[in-house]
C-alpha cells in the first residue's frame, strides 16, 4: 500500500541535486565559475566560491572541472557512487 500512496499522489516532493563547496579545500582558481552554464557561481572577496543553489541545476561542470576537488554534488559523493557500483555487480 505504500507504494500505491505515492504513486496516486497530485504531487512528490523531491530534493534538488545541486553543487556545493567545501570551502577548506577551495583554492579559488575561477574555474568552476567559467564553466558554469548557470550562472550559479561566484568567487567571494574570500577567495573562495559561493554557488547560489536556486540558480545551480546540478549538471555537475564545476565538480568535474574543479581541480582540488572542491566542489560536489548532493546526492552523488564518490561513496554513494561507489556504492551503486557495487550492488550492480553484484547482481
Amino acid at each position: 500500500m505504500a507504494a500505491a500512496e505515492i504513486v496516486l499522489k497530485d504531487e512528490i516532493p523531491m530534493e534538488a541535486t545541486t553543487a556545493y563547496v567545501m570551502k577548506d579545500k577551495c583554492s579559488g582558481c575561477g574555474l568552476c565559475v567559467n564553466v558554469c552554464p548557470y550562472d550559479a557561481i561566484r568567487l567571494t572577496k574570500e577567495g573562495v566560491v559561493k554557488i547560489n543553489e536556486i540558480l545551480c541545476k546540478g549538471c555537475g561542470s564545476c565538480a568535474a572541472i574543479c581541480p582540488s576537488s572542491a566542489i560536489a554534488q548532493t546526492h552523488f559523493l564518490d561513496s554513494q557512487i561507489n556504492a551503486q557500483i557495487e550492488a550492480l555487480l553484484e547482481s
